[in-house]
Parts: C-alpha cells; sequence; structure tokens
C-alpha cells in the first residue's frame, strides 16, 4: 500500500517497467501470470501506488522482460529507494531510456515553466530548427530524431487538457542562427504563432534585463497531483539531472519568479521577437539580391 506521493524514482521506476512489459508484448495479466501476481498488483507497480517493491518479485519481472545488466542494477536501485525519498538524481547514460521515462511523466504535467539560455526548447522547435540543430550536431539518423521530437510535439500539444506552458528564452536563443537566417525566419514565425495559443506563453529576457546572468536553463514541472510530485530538470548532453527535493525545488520556484520579473510581457515579447524576426528578413533578402 502506497503512502504519500511516490519519488520520481519510483514513478519512474513504473514507466519503465510499463514500457518493458509493452515492449515484450505482454498484458498486465500475461505478466502478472509469469511472475505469480495479480493484474493489479502489476497495475499498481507501474503507476508507483505500491511502497514496496521487493527484489524477488522485481527480479521476475526483469527475468520476464528480459532486463539485464546496467539497466536491470538501475532500476533495482530504483525499487531499493524509500517510496517518499527525495532528493537530486544523476542520469548520465546516453541511452534514450530515461528520455523515455522523462517524456512519460512530463505529459502528465499541469504546468510546465523552462527558462532557456541558447537553445529553443524542444517543444517549441519548428521542423526546420530541429533539423538544423541536429545536423551541425552531428545526428546519426536526423530523419529519425526529427520525427521523435515531432510526436513529442503531438503528445504534448494534442491532449484534450494540454498543460499551462510558459517559456522564457534568453535573447541569445533568438540571435543565435546557427549560420541559416532563413531557418530563423521559419522558427521565429513559428513562436509568434505558438504564443497565440491560449495555454502557451513565450517571454523574452532582453542582454539588457536587469538581472544576474544565469549560467544554467532548467525546466519546472508541477502536477497539483497525489501521484506525482514536482521535480526540476536540468539537461545535459548525455543525461539529466532531476530534482525534487522540496528545499531545492522552493530555491528554483524563486529564481524562476525572480528570472520571470525580468522578463519582457508577453505583448513586449511579442514586438521583440516580431523585430528580430524583421531583422533576419531583411538578412535573406539582402543574400537573395547579393547572389542574384
Amino acid at each position: 500500500m502506497s503512502v504519500g506521493i511516490p519519488s520520481h524514482r519510483r514513478v519512474r521506476l513504473g514507466l519503465a517497467l510499463r514500457d518493458a512489459r509493452s515492449a515484450a508484448e505482454l498484458s498486465q495479466t500475461e505478466a502478472g501470470r509469469l511472475v505469480g501476481r495479480s493484474q493489479g498488483w502489476i497495475t499498481k507497480v507501474e503507476t508507483a501506488r505500491i511502497a514496496r517493491v521487493t527484489t524477488a518479485d522485481l527480479d521476475k519481472l526483469l527475468d520476464a522482460y528480459g532486463i539485464t545488466g546496467a539497466r536491470a542494477e538501475e532500476l533495482r536501485q530504483f525499487a531499493r529507494s524509500p517510496f517518499g525519498e527525495r532528493g537530486v538524481w544523476v542520469d548520465t547514460s546516453a541511452s534514450p531510456a530515461w528520455w523515455s521515462e522523462y517524456q512519460g511523466i512530463e505529459r502528465e504535467a499541469k504546468v510546465i515553466k523552462a527558462v532557456h539560455l541558447e537553445a529553443h526548447d524542444g517543444l517549441i522547435q519548428s521542423e526546420a530548427y530541429m533539423r538544423r540543430q541536429f545536423e551541425l550536431g552531428g545526428a546519426v539518423n536526423i530523419e529519425k530524431q526529427v520525427r521523435a521530437r515531432l510526436a513529442r510535439q503531438e503528445a504534448m500539444f494534442g491532449q484534450d487538457a494540454p498543460p499551462d506552458c510558459t517559456f522564457l528564452l534568453s535573447e541569445a536563443c533568438l540571435r543565435r542562427h546557427m549560420d541559416d537566417p532563413a531557418m530563423m525566419v521559419t522558427q521565429l514565425e513559428h513562436l509568434l504563432a505558438l504564443s497565440e495559443r491560449p495555454n502557451l506563453t513565450i517571454l523574452v529576457l532582453p542582454f539588457d534585463a536587469r538581472f544576474p546572468a544565469q549560467p544554467y536553463g532548467f525546466t519546472f514541472l508541477q502536477f497539483n497531483s497525489a501521484t506525482v510530485g514536482d521535480f526540476v530538470s536540468v539537461e545535459y548532453e548525455v543525461g539529466s539531472a532531476t530534482i525534487d527535493d522540496e528545499d531545492a525545488l522552493r530555491v528554483f520556484q524563486q529564481r524562476w519568479e525572480l528570472i520571470r520579473s525580468a522578463a519582457l510581457g508577453e505583448y513586449d515579447s511579442r514586438r521583440f521577437i516580431r523585430r528580430v524576426l524583421g531583422e533576419y528578413q531583411e538578412t535573406v533578402k539582402g543574400s537573395h539580391h547579393a547572389d542574384v
């Protein structure tokens, strides 16, 4: 029986086991039968509504789903952690497993507040922007990654009740054109279109804002839920730091409020984006005339 809100690690354990069962093409009833448990017990494990998952039971699931090695040990650590334990959890694997679990939790959020300093959040990238980003990053299978990112956007914003999202972009995000001004015309037009959505706000933090330099971006996800706790995510090249410690969350909430107050308002942010868009359009026009 669960007590209180499960930790981020316990929620991820449930999602990982759910996805592994699905990949093994097993129903909850079939999986339960393989490990000597009921369908209801499998449901509780996958939805993090059970306080204790024994090593013996977990090993049976891992064996049934074919999960071995480092991945299996990671899930054992998740299961061994106390049900409501909070902290700072760091994933350092380039494996997509952690990212799949992140997106599974992300879709349940009621409020998303993101700060970005150099690049636009994947949720608000145009197809042209993401493709250029993958090209310059030396991605192996660009089209596959583009499809995955577009699918993430659809999964988030195609819901009946999408989260209330605020994306706070440093001016550097608008100026970093990756040597492709024409692509940035498309991206900024995309931002302006998105900003018309009732549940989506895009704010700009200009270079001259009265605010100390921020060394990193972060995403704050809030759930207003009895089954998923709020957390902050800080992404890096081969993983993510997930923070659900209550004291740390208060620090990030305070930092968000400070940055939010230093940013332009919605109307002025749209004007700012339109001005930068006009500069890119002039650049593209000038380049076209030069080619002719």
